[in-house]
């Protein structure tokens, strides 16, 4: 059934827009009344093959079909229109979008905030597609701002997505807010060198990982910022347990350890690929790998390294200071095939979305922000304690004390690659993506924006 929290309104800006060209914009029903069989049912599989054939997936069977509409009930599930096409029942544009926290990490200065995770609700927005037929019509900007009205109108700090295009989505406003980086690690004559575990790492089942995983991912997230909860559908394709990935169960491995009490604290996923004319040449992939210790972390690097008859080991999706590098003999043998940016955000409520993490020092800054649809424009003091907290004002004048704080001008985009602390302010400012309205105001919000850990998401969405 689709979840109250996401059935916002539709946006009357963008359904006029889209109405003046003579397409529906609507929402498809996905709750209680599309039982299968129904014309509502039908509704949302033509939706589900319609964004499939947008990302050039292969079409979706009648189990899977089954499979999906379950799984994606619960988002906001929207559509485009167009009675003068071939097929008018089929939409020529999609967008999904649902509630979700966002990780902020944990604490800043603090006494006792170690493990401490903080959250903040986003408006998750995903499988964003139009049809080649029609494009270069403004159909996806109205899906885009109409999300962004929505959510902000619902009173949603802020909006997130992956993207496949990282040229797209700067122009409503996301910055590129986490990175991933691909390791491959040549195993040949290498020593583990970090730390003994303290419990013990285990060959299970994938499926004996399903009813763990997502609260040690979650465990996992509050460490760094950056993390969104994976919906149930993407642990059964992980696992092997959708229709989808069911034919590839048979190559998933999996590894659990457990703590020196025996309370799970990480897993990994992972399968194998061999060389024809060597079989003492495989390489290991690491499909996932979720540590809530740093215990766990190691144990499971040292699991996943040291195995026999593997001369490599691929990680796609890292964060891009994993330790474990440091842990080795040879740190050279772990190179980074590739880096890119992966989760962007896009900041509705300047007050609430500064205020929801904690600060490493403090300070006093005026952030005087652009925005182009004026959700976040405005002069903003941050004001930061010696506790990590922060207080922010939207008008400093009112509030005395200004005359010692630094001034950044930026734009709304910048403000949320900034805001876990992914980037710093000073590199933006080398780069031209922000200015110092006093000598430098950059680093001394360097200085406040720093964390521990690099902010990560471990997953596409």
């Amino acid at each position: 059934m689709t979840d109250p929290a996401n059935a916002l309104p539709l946006d009357e800006t963008s359904r006029a827009a889209l109405a003046a060209q003579g397409l529906e914009y609507a929402v498809v029903p996905t709750g209680e009344e599309a039982v299968q069989g129904s014309p509502e049912a039908a509704a949302h599989e033509r939706w589900l093959q319609a964004y499939h054939r947008g990302f050039h997936f292969e079409g979706l069977s009648p189990e899977q079909l089954v499979e999906y509409r379950a799984a994606l009930a619960a988002p906001r599930t929207v559509g485009v229109w167009d009675a003068t096409t071939a097929e008018p029942e089929h939409p020529v544009a999609t967008v999904a979008s649902w509630r979700s926290p966002l990780s902020m990490g944990e604490g800043g200065m603090g006494e006792g905030e170690a493990g401490v995770g903080r959250e903040l609700e986003g408006w998750a927005i995903s499988l964003v597609s139009v049809a080649a037929t029609h494009r270069r019509r403004g159909i996806a900007n109205a899906l885009l701002e109409g999300e962004l009205r929505a959510a902000h109108a619902a009173g949603i700090p802020m909006a997130m997505l992956t993207v496949s295009e990282a040229t797209i989505y700067g122009r409503w406003g996301f910055g590129p807010a986490t990175s991933v980086a691909e390791l491959r690690v040549d195993t040949r004559g290498l020593r583990f060198t970090g730390p003994a575990p303290q419990g013990r790492v285990h060959q299970v089942s994938t499926p004996s990982l399903r009813p763990i995983a997502p609260e040690l991912a979650r465990r996992a997230a509050v460490r760094r910022g950056g993390d969104v909860p994976q919906r149930p559908l993407h642990w059964d394709r992980l696992l092997g347990l959708s229709t989808r990935t069911a034919g590839r169960a048979n190559a998933l491995r999996a590894v659990r350890y457990d703590d020196a009490d025996g309370t799970p604290q990480g897993f990994a996923v992972y399968s194998l690929a061999g060389n024809p004319r060597d079989f003492a040449d495989h390489t290991l992939a690491v499909e996932y790998l979720c540590a809530a210790t740093d215990d766990a972390l190691a144990a499971l690097w040292r699991c996943l390294l040291d195995q026999d008859l593997v001369t490599a080991v691929t990680a796609p999706m890292r964060p891009i200071d994993d330790p474990l590098p440091w842990m080795l003999t040879n740190p050279r043998a772990v190179a980074t095939a590739a880096r890119t940016d992966h989760l962007w955000l896009r900041i509705l409520d300047v007050p609430a979305a500064l205020t929801a993490r904690r600060y490493a020092a403090a300070d006093t800054l005026l952030l005087r922000v652009s925005d182009p649809l004026g959700f976040a424009a405005g002069a903003w003091m941050l004001t930061t304690g010696p506790d990590g907290a922060a207080t922010v004002a939207s008008d400093p004048d009112e509030h005395g004390g200004w005359e010692h704080g630094a001034v950044v001008d930026l734009g709304v985009a910048e403000l949320g690659s900034l805001l876990l602390g992914g980037v710093s302010a000073d590199t933006l400012r080398a780069a031209g993506r922000l200015t110092e309205g006093t000598p430098g105001a950059a680093q001394r919000f360097d200085a406040v924006l720093r964390v521990p850990r690099a902010p990560f998401l471990s997953y596409w969405f």
